[in-house]
Parts: C-alpha cells; sequence; structure tokens
C-alpha cells in the first residue's frame, strides 16, 4: 500500500480534471441529477424499498445501502489502481483490468470459485432488473395500453414472457459490449442518458406542481433523446463536428432546459383542474427518529472518502498524505458533530409534532393503536426505536 500511495500518486486522485472521464464538476451539474434519478426513481433500484413494511424500515435499509456503497473506491478502484502497478499501460481496456488481477494473483483452484461467487453476484443484480422491466412493461405498457380487464394470473404470465425475451436480447448484445472503447462504465452512463434525465425532470415537476399537463411530459421525453443523441454523437456522425462538451455536464444543460420547458407549457396549456394529492397511506408513515443524524454522517463520510483520494490525502505526491489532511479530517469530523447535534434537536421536535398532531400511531410498530395525547414522544423510546 505505500508503494501504491507513493508511485504514481495521481492514480489514487479522485479529483477528475476537465480532460477525465468524469471531471470533478460534474458532481455539481448532470451527475447530481443522474445520481437522483438512479437512486430516487429507478424501479431497479427502489422496488425494495417500496417494500418495506413501513418508512422507518424503508428509511434503514436506504441509509445502510448508503454505507455499503462507501465500500466501491476500496473495492472496486484500489484493484484497477493495483493493476496499474502490475502491468503498466499494457491492457488493451480497463475492463480487462480486474481479470487480469484476478488471474495473476489467485491460486488456479481459486479460480473456479471466484467465478462462481462473481456470476451469482451478477445474475442477482440482472433477475432484479429483468423483475423490474417486466413489471413496468405489464402494468404500464400492456395492461394499460392493450388489456385493460387482464386477469392478475395472465398479466404474471405476460411479464415472465417479457422478462425472457429481455434476457435473450441482453444475451445477444452484450458480447459487443467488448468493444467498449473507454470502458463499460462509461459506456453504460452515455447510454443511459437517454432517458434518466428526462424522467427525473418529469418526476420532480411532477413532485411540485399540481398543474403541468401530459403533453409536456410528453415533449419533454421526445425532445430529450433527439437533442441528447444530435449533442452526444449526432453532430460527429451527421455534420463531422463534435461539441466538445461532457456528456455529463450536457446532463445538467438539459436538466435545466427541459424543466424550463414543462414550466412554460404548464403555463401555456394549464390543467384545467389542478392535481390534488390525497393522504392515504397503507403503512406505517412515521418517519426514523436517526434517519437525519446518520443521513449526515453518510454525507460526510463521503467527503472523508474524496478526502483521502485527493491531492491532500493519498494522491500527495511529496510523502504518503498532506500535512492538510488531519486538519481538514478533524474540522469535518466538529462540523458533523454540531450538524448531528442540530439535527436531533430540529428532528425530535417535528416527532413530537407529527405524533401530537396525528394523535393516532403505533407503540413499537405493532397492530395496536393508542391514543395518548399526554405521551412525550421525545423521550419515548419504545416510539423512537
Amino acid at each position: 500500500m505505500k508503494e501504491i500511495a507513493t508511485k504514481n500518486p495521481e492514480k489514487l486522485n479522485s479529483i477528475g480534471s476537465a480532460s477525465d472521464s468524469v471531471p470533478f464538476s460534474t458532481i455539481f451539474t448532470g451527475l447530481l441529477f443522474a445520481n437522483l434519478f438512479y437512486w430516487a426513481s429507478n424501479q431497479y433500484v427502489i422496488q425494495r424499498t417500496l417494500g418495506a413494511k413501513n418508512l422507518a424500515e424503508g428509511q434503514k435499509g436506504v441509509i445502510i445501502s448508503g454505507f455499503y456503497k462507501l465500500l466501491v473506491p476500496f473495492m472496486m478502484m484500489l484493484p484497477g489502481v493495483i493493476a496499474f502497478h502490475l502491468y503498466g499501460d499494457s491492457l488493451k481496456s480497463v475492463d480487462l483490468a480486474y481479470p487480469a488481477l484476478i488471474n495473476a494473483v489467485l491460486p488456479s483452484y481459486l479460480t473456479g470459485f471466484f467465478l462462481a461467487v462473481l456470476l451469482g453476484a451478477v445474475l442477482s443484480s440482472f433477475n432484479s432488473l429483468l423483475n423490474s422491466a417486466a413489471t413496468l412493461f405489464a402494468l404500464d405498457i400492456y395492461k394499460p395500453q392493450f388489456n385493460p380487464g387482464v386477469s392478475d394470473q395472465k398479466l404474471i404470465t405476460i411479464s415472465k414472457w417479457f422478462g425472457a425475451l429481455l434476457a435473450v436480447v441482453s444475451m445477444c448484445v452484450s458480447p459487443l459490449l467488448i468493444n467498449a472503447t473507454d470502458g463499460l462504465w462509461d459506456l453504460i452512463r452515455r447510454f443511459t442518458g437517454f432517458f434518466n434525465i428526462p424522467i427525473i425532470v418529469v418526476l420532480l415537476v411532477g413532485v411540485f406542481s399540481k398543474r403541468i399537463p401530459a403533453l409536456a411530459a410528453k415533449t419533454v421525453i421526445i425532445l430529450h433523446v433527439i437533442t441528447y443523441y444530435m449533442l452526444v454523437w449526432g453532430t460527429g456522425h451527421l455534420f463531422g463536428f463534435t461539441i466538445d462538451i461532457n456528456f455529463i455536464h450536457i446532463y445538467g444543460i438539459l436538466f435545466v432546459a427541459e424543466v424550463a420547458l414543462m414550466l412554460v407549457i404548464g403555463w401555456w396549456k394549464p390543467m384545467k383542474k389542478p392535481y390534488e394529492y390525497r393522504y392515504n397511506p397503507k403503512v406505517d408513515m412515521m418517519p426514523w427518529k436517526y434517519s437525519l443524524p446518520l443521513s449526515i454522517v453518510l454525507m460526510a463520510s463521503v467527503v472523508l472518502t474524496y478526502f483521502i483520494f485527493s491531492p491532500i490525502g493519498l494522491a500527495y505526491e511529496s510523502a504518503v498524505i498532506s500535512p492538510y489532511f488531519w486538519p481538514a479530517t478533524g474540522g469535518l469530523f466538529l462540523l458533523t458533530a454540531g450538524l448531528i447535534v442540530w439535527s436531533l434537536k430540529s428532528w425530535n421536535q417535528k416527532y413530537r409534532t407529527y405524533l401530537l398532531k396525528n394523535k393516532t400511531y403505533k407503540l413499537n410498530r405493532t397492530k395496536k393503536y393508542s391514543i395518548q395525547p399526554n405521551l412525550n414522544p421525545i423521550y419515548s423510546t419504545k416510539l423512537l426505536k
């Protein structure tokens, strides 16, 4: 690890420059909205959260998965850096770094075992993706558009056939991915740009407005596909010149433009009757007491990860870490502690307001409801577990 940190330390720098595939500035433009789409509206990701038995359990699951995500730089990026130190620039593709490293490090009798573990993880994710796609097709396309009176049994059969067809198509297309010149991750991110931004635009505008018509959403989706293709590939394919803007920045540009377009259409042709939200939850909607403090810890951990893999951390050229690393880490710790104390005070008051307003709530999240207006929920450990 000392050799990795002292030789070619720039390989440990997560602060991408303008010439890198993911510039650091994209965090504040398109990457923000791409991740908002992935973690907040992607059926493949949120389906388990939506299946939680109550709001608090769903919040716990999301936050725990966020802490697991912090392992990515250590489990996925560091092996690539190790492969660079072993092989240099001799590999034809960045996607070959991990297989080459596994082949060199693991003994032959463990290679098959590792492959089985890897395939198990891949197939688990692939199965979730197929399940999500089949559900969306059956409930959002087939039933409303082609057969509104379809029985549940036939709907399940249709979704199974669609999932099988999608699996076959995926297996036919997957061998072509070896030709991705800049790596599989970069290619996937470029293609998800066709749908991630318009979906999150429609979702956010729909949440924060009541009179935007369906015409606005349809217009944005169609125009986005055409505009995104032209900005990323189309000008080069059709006119012989390219637009020198990183595709993630294009995410951000199109997000702003499409939100503005939906608002203009909503001003031009608003819905005659504004949408009315009806609060009718089917599960207990009392939030988890520690969701905000742990969210603050999670965000601070992300910042700390950037500190570690930055010019003040392991990417420091003159030593293992910069003299500024520990002061920056200490400042981050103090700021995090202050925000946690503030969040607990303000969040406790919100709990009290919520519980006293509704008065009907669950004790220990059982099926027994109580009405106890005199109970102080701030200090009720049974209620806030």
